[in-house]
């Protein structure tokens, strides 16, 4: 049953991707017998193109299953179905921006994606989401089956849309974008600015055991130093964390901190080896065991400046999309021809 519900989750996962509502599909149907809902510039976007983006159909029905009365809400009252109204006109919205900006990025720009070179896409990335999680074409065929996408093919068919226009939102980022540089005096400026984030405390790698009483943790005490059972084999045979005993009560490497608990300060100053308490905690009567110290240390220039190098192109980047789209693209938008029938 486990195995079935990570199936079924995995799957709708990546069924909201190909159709999610931030890369929504933009070109217009083959098919003339079709509704047109807009016309972008003398371009026309379907009834069929905006039913797939919206997908109000499986929506409903999902919204059936886990709330029977939120669905009748939904579909019999002036309320739900003016909601619905307003969710399909917001589709339409979005559907028309990733119109408007596939048509800037061919004028502009000269990007402009073919079906043929979106379904190799779309078909690579269905392989290697069965790849990924193990699961057969049969089994994706029959689950989108279920949720009512028709059959891989018509699947497929449907995601170009949704495609060309996320490959067409990659292409032109990166034309927007490509201006932006990043000096190695810059990189030495936000170092200098922000040692301190490169800086690591002092760490110690601590194991524990934990028991519910004092007199038991002294009776474990007493056997580790006898020689009887080591403190790793008593930590997994005694120690109620459930988290660590089979880790032989590994706890991981510890940071020091301004505001630590007492036991911890008298953890860091522990020798390696030595064992500390019993000590009572939030969680019980506790044995530690320092396995491990690490010095505090500074990373140098040269071993942060890549990350630095990537963070600041990132923001550079960040900005210069922003400034195209508020500039640009919303000129563009503003004298656009835009005719909407629903």
């Amino acid at each position: 049953m486990k195995k079935v519900l990570l199936f079924s989750s995995i799957l709708t996962l990546f069924v909201a991707a190909i159709f999610a509502a931030s890369a929504v599909p933009t070109t217009s149907s083959t098919s003339a017998t079709l509704s047109v809902v807009a016309m972008v510039n003398g371009e026309a976007i379907y009834s069929n193109v905006l039913k797939n983006a919206a997908n109000i159909g499986q929506t409903l029905q999902a919204i059936q299953k886990a709330n029977p009365k939120m669905y009748q809400l939904l579909i019999s009252s002036k309320t739900g179905t003016n909601f619905l109204k307003s969710y399909n006109k917001a589709v339409l919205d979005n559907l028309i921006d990733s119109l408007l900006m596939e048509q800037l990025a061919s004028k502009e720009y000269g990007i402009k994606f073919t079906d043929t070179q979106a379904m190799i896409k779309v078909q690579e990335q269905v392989l290697q989401m069965l790849k990924t999680y193990n699961i057969t074409k049969k089994q994706f065929s029959q689950y989108i089956q279920s949720q009512g996408y028709g059959s891989v093919e018509q699947f497929e068919k449907n995601s170009l849309f949704t495609m060309k226009f996320s490959m067409t939102v990659e292409a032109l980022r990166k034309a927007v974008t490509s201006s932006a540089t990043v000096s190695e005096n810059e990189v030495k400026q936000y170092y200098n600015a922000n040692v301190d984030t490169f800086k690591t405390p002092k760490q110690i790698n601590v194991e524990h055991i934990m028991s519910d009483s004092e007199a038991t943790a002294n009776k474990i005490l007493k056997d580790i130093k006898s020689g009887e059972i080591t403190f790793e084999s008593a930590a997994s045979k005694y120690s109620l964390d459930t988290r660590t005993k089979d880790k032989n009560g590994d706890l991981g490497w510890i940071p020091e901190s301004a505001n630590m608990p007492d036991f911890e300060v008298k953890l860091f100053a522990t020798n390696i080896g030595k064992i500390l308490g019993p000590i009572k905690t939030s969680y019980g009567w506790e044995l530690f065991k320092v396995i491990g110290k690490k010095d505090a240390s500074i990373k140098s220039l040269a071993e942060a400046s890549q990350n630095i190098k990537k963070e600041l192109l990132s923001k550079k980047q960040e900005r210069l999309w922003n400034d195209w789209l508020k500039g640009v693209f919303d000129k563009f938008k503003k004298d656009s021809k835009i005719k909407v029938y629903i």
